[in-house]
């Protein structure tokens, strides 16, 4: 139910008027002309560009959208990653986040299901999505017709929920990775290379849309760019690159860099743009070279700790996997 205060920034909304939480979206759209930009609100402006603006009067509207993430659900632990988002986190930490109600998810279960038939795009998160049951009982219920996006970290393709989204033609698969071999299975912890290989070409077998969901950070400030090569050598179009940054937790931050490094990543990123690779990609590269130069309170000792913190707790070494990174901080000395 919608308070007076949630109404109103509804209705600012419907009349196009950015709250607080639109920053992101504009941020991300600065200097653009086209539409080919990694925006959130352009990507729904798109996507749902047929549906009748009387749809958005609040309190009146069908449903004809959602991002649905069941539960936190999942068997990977992102290093960025927490217990919100991420089961397994949440047991390596023994912190579990406040749940609704079985009442409370019941209620919502029904309200998306009474409505599925009428759903024009359906976007699934997690947690991990594939593993999700509730997706199952969803995917049975929807109309053929409908857009499906599924943000997957590719872990398994072997589930009933993976075989039911390949009924659909209109799919959209939103993969998260962003760094190769060793540092992928360091960064996306529980997570195989030679397994996330197999999985991403069953999926690309599929005649679906595939898009890579990079997140930009500490570890992989300069094997990003190794990884987008990589993907390019498979086929993969230069508008299938979504990279941004990190944001959260704070001391992954790629800004935690000395200014010498930085700078350097200045240079790379102003050569990649200089090629103008257009799409996506560029779009990119932009927002990440702007990006760096925005103010910011370096503390690499800090994070420097956190990952030692990490490297204990699971029994890795994030110096033999990182080496670039550990000399980079430490002024051109192995730490």
């Amino acid at each position: 139910v919608l308070g007076p205060e949630n109404v109103s920034r509804q209705q600012k909304v419907v009349n196009q008027q950015p709250v607080a939480s639109c920053h992101t979206c504009y941020d991300l759209e600065r200097g653009k002309r086209s539409f080919d930009i990694i925006s959130d609100r352009v990507f729904y402006i798109k996507e749902l560009k047929e549906i009748s603006p009387e749809t958005y009067t609040p309190k009146e509207f069908d449903l004809a959208t959602i991002d649905v993430r069941w539960t936190n659900l999942c068997n990977l632990a992102c290093v960025y990653c927490g217990p919100e988002y991420s089961s397994r986190w949440a047991s390596e930490l023994n912190i579990h986040p406040a749940e609704p109600t079985q009442a409370q998810r019941d209620n919502f279960k029904q309200y998306i299901f009474d409505h599925a038939t009428q759903l024009k795009h359906v976007y699934l998160a997690g947690g991990e999505p594939l593993l999700m049951k509730e997706n199952l009982e969803l995917l049975e219920k929807l109309n053929p017709a409908v857009n499906l996006r599924i943000n997957t970290n590719l872990t398994k393709t072997d589930t009933r929920v993976f075989e039911a989204v390949c009924r659909f033609k209109n799919v959209h698969w939103t993969v998260s990775m962003e760094t190769l071999d060793q540092e992928f299975e360091y960064i996306r912890y529980g997570h195989k290379w030679v397994d996330f290989m197999d999985n991403l070409k069953t999926i690309n077998q599929l005649n679906h849309k595939i898009s890579f969901n990079m997140l930009w950070f500490l570890l992989n400030y300069d094997s990003v760019f190794d990884c987008v090569d990589f993907l390019k050598s498979l086929g993969f179009h230069n508008n299938s690159f979504i990279i941004g940054a990190l944001l959260n937790p704070e001391y992954l931050n790629v800004r935690h860099l000395p200014e010498t490094v930085l700078n350097l990543l200045k240079d790379k990123l102003q050569t990649k743009i200089n090629q103008q690779p257009g799409y996506l990609l560029e779009d990119s590269y932009r927002n990440m070279l702007h990006y760096i130069d925005k103010p910011f309170e370096k503390n690499i000792k800090q994070a420097v700790e956190k990952l030692s913190e990490l490297d204990q707790r699971r029994g890795i070494d994030s110096k033999t996997i990182f080496k670039d990174f550990y000399k980079d901080i430490n002024h051109g000395q192995t730490i």
